[in-house]
């Protein structure tokens, strides 16, 4: 499993436990994710190593929320990596991507949204 359902739980209570409230925070996260993985591959390409690292802490923050464990766990590593002064590889953006496609396809899943 790439989501993390005790997560969505915290979630769904910080929202007043309004399955709507979930709801408009994961059609938000499916809806801007994938700019911000967008955003991350081309800083990649561009080596802009402070835009690669203010994108996997976007990312790394709003996975943890969606309970995308793995995903977020990844991104960690991508903006420490970057913060070290290291910069961060393709090979590593490819593993948010495909962390980021299961994690969406998941939450799709479990809210029964279409693409």
């Amino acid at each position: 499993m790439a989501i993390d359902r005790g997560a969505l739980d915290k979630l769904r209570e910080l929202v007043g436990g309004e399955e709507a409230d979930l709801l408009e925070l994961v059609e938000s996260f499916l809806e801007e994710g994938p700019s911000i993985m967008q955003d991350m591959w081309l800083s990649c390409q561009a080596s802009d190593q402070a835009a690669i690292r203010r994108a996997a802490h976007s990312l790394k923050s709003n996975a943890r929320d969606m309970g995308a464990t793995d995903l977020s766990q990844i991104c960690a590593g991508v903006e420490a990596r970057c913060a070290s002064g290291e910069p961060a590889s393709l090979a590593e953006i490819g593993d948010a991507q495909r962390a980021f496609d299961v994690a969406i396809t998941e939450l799709r899943t479990i809210f029964n949204l279409g693409k």
